[in-house]
């Protein structure tokens, strides 16, 4: 498990996005409600682990000054003093598991598990048994730091310099794909197979942000828990957890983590198919007062809120796409799909408009709307996507 400073991009920060870890790192929890809301997954020490590498970031004057602002009268000593607590406390859902003798990557070592774990599992064994590499796991957190990716110093070496030459080689301005929408009634696990061979596939993830794979381990079906099943992914999230975020999970308000090379697996007709694709690891607002996210909603009254803390979110998610296309995007397929409108009660047609809206925008320095940054864009389901199809019905192809 990682205990160095984490990467911070101290360009890419505002005040919102400063106010939103804070709410998590110096967050009450003085109830039992809060205490599972923020630490039973470790979400808080995750924050606070981020926080403190705030501090320590070499040129951080700028970014410091966010933090005072936000909480003039931080106690930075008690914040040191709460993460080291939590450093000390064995993570409450391993203690759910009775696995507090299991260690690190506890959730690998169970002696038992449903039948969905049990096949991502067989998956992950048969070329993750030593994980992913650095390379292949990236965080990002807020649009802006996607979009500056293509300047010097402005992007971690470690995670993004492929992204940074691939940005500069085939510049965003220039690119003018087919960018094709189509509406596609199927599985996630299926829909990756239905693309093309020789097509790079990148895969939205409708994910849990303060646990790695949701219910993963209770065999929820939810579209993560689906393709964790099918994947070697369920690894990538770990390794998220343990290499990058010091134990802990969590993602951010306007951000997403995204994963390069996850091997989906599919039995068909007696034969074994083996598919890669990226995944973007990202999560919508919980509008059902279920309080399963770890960041506060916007009041679900508040419709204009919702709308433009949405908006923020997905366009991160188009971006990330974008940064991680192979070579200019006229081979990349994009699979997206209604995040955020089962269990977390987002409105469809709202995040239909939101999509149509920013694929059919300019973003990344584009010349023409983003879509034209891919060859093609599905929107996969296993319900109805008549809401959606009806909010794009309203584009013109030609654009």
């Amino acid at each position: 498990m990682t205990t160095s400073r984490a990467y911070i991009p101290i360009h890419a920060f505002s005040s919102i996005d400063i106010t939103s870890l804070l709410n998590i790192a110096l967050a009450s929890t003085d109830d039992i409600a809060s205490q599972r809301r923020y630490d039973h997954h470790h979400s808080r020490r995750t924050m606070l682990y981020y926080l403190l590498s705030m501090k320590e970031t070499p040129n951080n004057e700028p970014l410091m000054k966010l933090i005072t602002d936000a909480r003039p009268d931080l106690d930075w000593p008690k914040v040191e003093n709460t993460f080291q607590y939590l450093q000390t406390m064995i993570e409450p859902y391993q203690k759910q598991y009775r696995a507090e003798n299991l260690g690190t990557y506890w959730e690998l070592k169970l002696s038992r598990y449903q039948t969905g774990a049990n096949q991502s599992l067989q998956h992950i064994s048969r070329r993750r048994t030593n994980g992913f590499s650095p390379n292949e796991l990236k965080l990002y957190w807020n649009y802006k730091e996607i979009h500056q990716l293509t300047q010097p110093d402005h992007f971690n070496p470690e995670k993004d310099q492929n992204s940074h030459d691939n940005l500069t080689k085939y510049p965003v301005k220039d690119r003018n794909n087919c960018g094709e929408i189509r509406f596609v009634k199927s599985g996630i696990q299926n829909a990756v197979f239905d693309v093309p061979s020789g097509k790079q596939v990148i895969v939205l993830d409708f994910a849990d942000e303060r646990m790695p794979g949701g219910y993963f381990l209770e065999n929820a079906r939810t579209q993560e828990e689906v393709i964790l099943f099918n994947s070697d992914g369920y690894r990538a999230l770990l390794d998220i957890k343990y290499q990058m975020m010091n134990g802990g999970y969590m993602l951010p308000e306007y951000g997403l983590a995204y994963v390069k090379n996850v091997h989906f697996y599919r039995s068909q007709n007696g034969q074994e198919e083996e598919r890669s694709a990226d995944l973007i690891v990202a999560a919508c607002y919980d509008l059902s007062y279920a309080n399963e996210g770890i960041h506060k909603p916007p009041s679900p009254s508040d419709i204009e809120d919702v709308r433009t803390r949405t908006y923020n979110k997905l366009k991160a998610i188009i971006a990330s796409a974008v940064a991680n296309t192979e070579g200019n995007g006229k081979n990349t397929y994009l699979l997206l799909g209604p995040i955020g409108t089962g269990a977390f009660a987002n409105d469809i047609s709202m995040i239909g408009e939101l999509f149509s809206k920013i694929l059919n925008e300019p973003l990344m320095d584009s010349s023409e709307p983003i879509r034209k940054a891919f060859d093609e864009i599905w929107f996969v389901s296993i319900d109805s996507l008549k809401r959606f199809e009806d909010v794009f019905k309203t584009i013109p192809s030609s654009l």
